[in-house]
């Protein structure tokens, strides 16, 4: 069966990639980038592979709380539904000054969970339209502890890192914060037909590239896609159509996957208590309440 997949992220990489598996497969797909003209470069990158693809542009900028809003509230009121959000959008920083977002929030924090939760809250009424909706959001292995580099530590009195920055820090801790979110999430939607799962789509050393300069983006895009850890482009994307789409999922919520099959997050992201904390915390951050 058809289904309408909001998908974020899809002007490059996984997004775009994702957008025109799912469009192949006879899908309608709402193809969201961060600015018009790339959202219309991925949609007529697409159309040209498969003519007959449904595929249509949008775009918003996910570092603006008020972009988010003012986008989620007009596709609400289209009054069409909303069978899967795929939330793909995320940034990896590599630079150690902290930059903030219009709204003065730490940018990653900002785009990898803010804007999704706000994005969410907001798209929940076309998601009631659906029969059955899904929510599938990118989380990440590398919350895990001992993944390598920084550890995780979310300290709930410093989210904006204010001190002591450092980026693989706060992208290690956005990644939690999207497993909070989606099982809290999964909690909240108790007794409704939509679930909300997350996925690790795997380390894809090219698409992370993109977010580096220099000798890094080099390395990264040249030397890592090599390394036994790396995965390519192809089973990232066939992991995330999977969790968009597989009739398997139906009904199945609140659970973490990698590799099209569900893994173990950490012992952290199952603190319920931390869980809600974070949630009311993100929701006075957009200001959904």
């Amino acid at each position: 069966m058809s289904k309408t997949v909001l998908i974020t992220g899809g002007g490059r990489g996984l997004g775009r990639v994702t957008a025109g598996k799912l469009a192949a497969r006879g899908h309608n797909v709402l193809l969201t980038a961060r600015t018009r003209a790339a959202a219309e470069d991925a949609t007529e990158a697409i159309r040209r592979t498969d003519p007959g693809a449904r595929v249509e542009p949008r775009w918003v900028d996910l570092s603006s709380l008020q972009q988010v809003r003012s986008f989620a509230v007009a596709e609400a009121e289209r009054g069409e539904p909303i069978d899967v959000l795929l939330h793909v959008a995320g940034i990896l920083q590599t630079s150690k000054e902290r930059r903030l977002t219009v709204d003065g929030y730490e940018e990653t924090l900002a785009v990898n969970v803010l804007a999704p939760f706000l994005l969410t809250e907001l798209l929940m009424p076309a998601l009631a339209r659906s029969p059955s909706a899904r929510i599938v959001t990118v989380a990440s292995r590398l919350h895990l502890p001992g993944s390598r580099g920084a550890p995780v530590d979310f300290d709930f009195a410093d989210v904006q890192l204010e001190y002591g920055y450092n980026p693989d820090r706060a992208y290690k801790n956005s990644k939690l914060a999207v497993l909070w979110f989606t099982y809290e999430l999964q909690r909240r939607l108790e007794g409704r037909p939509i679930t909300a799962n997350a996925v690790c789509p795997g380390f894809v050393p090219t698409t992370a590239a993109a977010s580096t300069r220099g000798l890094m983006r080099l390395f990264m895009a040249h030397v890592l896609p090599h390394m036994p850890f790396a995965t390519s482009v192809d089973a990232a994307t066939d992991s995330l159509v999977f969790m968009a789409v597989d009739p398997s999922l139906d009904g199945i919520g609140g659970r973490f996957y990698g590799e099209c099959h569900e893994i173990d997050s950490s012992p952290q992201s199952h603190d319920v208590a931390q869980a809600r904390r974070f949630w009311e915390l993100a929701e006075r951050l957009t200001r959904v309440v």
